[in-house]
């Protein structure tokens, strides 16, 4: 899977997948947000609502100015979204997940795998 962000099917659905896995510095981060935030800008001027959003941080650490740049992704990626799901999350992370979301005020569902994830998602 690519690092950024892409729309995949699952179960026939279209979810918007943010992959941040495995991702080791600031440098490689950014550039990575770099680019999601591209996607997100062109989804954001098609008019789209409504997405069911899937974020894997699995294996990856996030501290600075990553932090910072997320928190204003998904500020505006809020907008977009009907349910969140985020896979990746243990230890640290927690903190770093609710502090996300009080800048946010996005309602991000934790999972241990990225399948119970998108059949979270997709469920009506």
């Amino acid at each position: 899977m690519i690092k950024g962000a892409q729309f995949v099917e699952y179960k026939g659905k279209s979810i918007y997948y943010v992959n941040y896995s495995d991702i080791k510095t600031n440098e490689e981060f950014m550039s990575v947000i770099k680019q999601s935030n591209g996607f997100r800008e062109k989804v954001k001027s098609e008019g789209r609502k409504n997405l069911l959003m899937l974020v894997d941080i699995s294996g990856s650490f996030v501290y600075g100015d990553v932090l910072t740049e997320i928190k204003k992704a998904g500020k505006i990626t809020k907008e977009m979204t009907l349910k969140e799901a985020v896979v990746g999350i243990s230890g640290g992370k927690k903190i770093l997940l609710k502090i996300v979301q009080s800048f946010t005020n996005m309602n991000l569902k934790v999972f241990d795998t990225i399948e119970e994830a998108e059949d979270w998602l997709v469920e009506a």
